[in-house]
């Protein structure tokens, strides 16, 4: 293995597979896509996902595979669950290195790689059973292909060549095909539509500049029509038979649901998500990038100088900007907005910043690259300081030495901020990357994960020492989603105390998971409700805001769930 690769996959190894089974499931997203693949293995049904016993509609089936393959093959663990999230996230890095290193030389895009490898944004969805990561590798490549097929990328600068024959085109034009269809497998149409939106109108401009779009031989952006027809059929034999099926087996309103309900309707409406300012994904951009994110800095000479000049920047770097703008425009303009949609940006934009760094590492360092690099210190020293004053908290999420992420991270930004005094920022920006490294993993190993067994493993043992085949189990704004993981027992979600007054009065033995503060808020009703007969004292880790590592207080942050039956 090459040098630059064998240290990408290290760095990978470091920031993305290192105690990834270490936490337990979250009470998220990932809680979904973890059961729905235990339920495939353990019933044999592999077509229909469910989820809580119920059919699960909300997206397609090959994020499931995955993780339920992983499941045969090592058994049914946090691991094997999130493997396909963190494989990804290598192919990703990898990617984006070759992608920049034909695009511009092997520095740039090792460092692109490196970028991809080391920000939270990656690395935070990595340690996750999400298909974010697998459907935005599949949505980078399909997209790169795609340019490659309509000749709209620039020179390959590894060989000098360009992609002009109809057997490059052919070849790319169905990979391209096929990677959107499995991307569409993975999360739906959005595998097909930000690939188009990248590549179609920058296939017009270049054929509306062919003096300008494309350096060097092979202007030509013509296909033979016959070879977009072959690559829609391949598009369709891909992906559109789990749909089919689907279809048979639950009627044709399946595929209404689907692409109408869970993709026009999650864009269009609030039905799924609450309605955030078009400015959202800017705060989430900045965040995802770090500590990378202060190296936007060196982009500002290049923009005044082309608002004055009134020109385009080059062919290369206008090809990463739409690449970039595609997905952030499309998720500004939807209603249902969440952080990880935008992840498909983080290539480019890694991209983009490492052209930047590298282009003022060959150079004289500008004050803006030193300005950076110090603002990537002192983000880490404060941090590192906010941390170290949030050790009482940290220790009550389990962590072993709860002074360690305080301390690596003060050190961290008191090396990087020190460092361009002894020696050249050359040096300074491997440093970064191997700071960015460590962090994460402590990050990870001190703050993200939980000790074992983690609360919702403890309540799961509650339940299971006291089931009986006949109970109905409940659950009031605590241990919902992956509760059903670790107890293998579906649950009732109930919305308000009045549905668990009426779930404990039924006839039926149940058991309810509910904070011990909205027990206590049923007044004397709760007397004759039931009886709590476990509790469970934990700090619910998604509800930790700043203000709680500024003034720590852990007895404002614990919170007691009952285990309450009716019998």
């Amino acid at each position: 293995m090459q040098t630059p690769l064998r240290w990408l996959v290290v760095l990978c190894a470091v920031t993305f597979f290192l105690a990834l089974g270490n936490g337990a499931i979250a009470d998220s997203d990932e809680a979904y896509y973890a059961e729905a693949a235990r339920q495939m293995v353990t019933t044999g049904d592999w077509l229909t996902p469910h989820y809580n016993d119920t059919v699960r509609f909300q997206k397609p089936v090959l994020m499931y595979w995955l993780i339920g393959t992983g499941y045969l093959l090592t058994g049914v663990n946090e691991t094997a669950a999130r493997f396909p999230s963190a494989f990804a996230g290598l192919l990703l890095v990898l990617l984006t290195f070759t992608i920049g290193r034909r695009w511009y030389n092997p520095s740039t895009g090792f460092l692109a790689g490196s970028i991809v490898a080391t920000t939270f944004g990656t690395s935070a969805i990595a340690w996750q059973a999400l298909p974010d990561l697998p459907v935005t590798v599949l949505i980078v490549f399909a997209t790169w292909s795609l340019l490659r097929a309509l000749s709209c990328n620039p020179i390959d600068a590894g060989n000098g060549q360009t992609v002009n024959s109809d057997s490059h085109r052919r070849t790319w034009l169905l990979a391209a095909a096929a990677s959107a269809a499995l991307a569409c497998l993975t999360k739906g149409p959005i595998g097909i539509v930000l690939p188009l939106m990248v590549a179609l109108p920058l296939a017009y401009w270049k054929h509306a500049n062919p003096g300008v779009a494309s350096p060097g031989p092979g202007r030509s952006t013509g296909l033979r029509p016959i070879l977009p027809v072959i690559a829609i059929l391949l598009f369709l034999v891909l992906a559109s038979p789990w749909f089919l099926v689907m279809a048979y087996q639950h009627g044709p309103s399946y595929l209404v649901y689907f692409f109408v309900g869970e993709n026009v309707a999650r864009f269009t409406t609030e039905e799924f998500n609450q309605t955030r300012p078009l400015w959202f994904y800017l705060p989430v951009l900045a965040g995802g990038l770090l500590p990378w994110t202060p190296f936007t800095l060196l982009w500002i000479p290049d923009l005044i100088k082309a608002l004055k000049a009134r020109t385009l920047p080059s062919p290369t770097s206008l090809r990463l900007v739409v690449w970039a703008a595609a997905p952030l425009l499309f998720y500004t303009l939807s209603i249902g907005k969440q952080p990880r949609y935008i992840l498909p940006a983080l290539a480019p934009l890694a991209i983009l910043l490492a052209r930047s760094i590298q282009r003022q590492l060959s150079a004289q360092p500008t004050l803006l690259m030193r300005t950076s690099v110090a603002l990537v210190a002192t983000f880490w020293l404060i941090l590192g300081i906010l941390f170290y004053r949030a050790s009482p908290i940290l220790e009550l999420l389990g962590s072993t030495y709860p002074w360690l992420t305080g301390l690596i991270l003060f050190g961290a930004g008191t090396a990087v901020a020190i460092s361009p005094i002894f020696v050249s920022l050359n040096r300074v920006i491997p440093a970064i990357t191997a700071a960015s490294a460590v962090i994460l993993l402590v990050l990870h190993t001190q703050l993200f994960s939980t000790y074992r067994p983690a609360p919702v493993e403890q309540v799961s043992a509650v339940i299971s020492k006291h089931w009986q085949s006949e109970y109905r189990l409940g659950t009031y704004r605590a241990f919902g989603r992956n509760q059903v993981f670790y107890s293998g027992h579906p649950r009732h979600e109930l919305f308000t105390t009045e549905q668990v007054s009426a779930f404990l009065k039924t006839t039926t033995p149940v058991l309810c998971i509910l904070p011990e503060r909205d027990w206590v808020g049923l007044g004397p009703r709760a007397q004759q409700l039931g009886r709590p007969i476990d509790q469970i004292t934990y700090i619910d880790r998604a509800g930790l805001r700043i203000r709680d590592l500024l003034q720590p207080d852990p007895e404002n942050i614990l919170q007691n769930v009952l285990i309450v039956t009716n019998r």
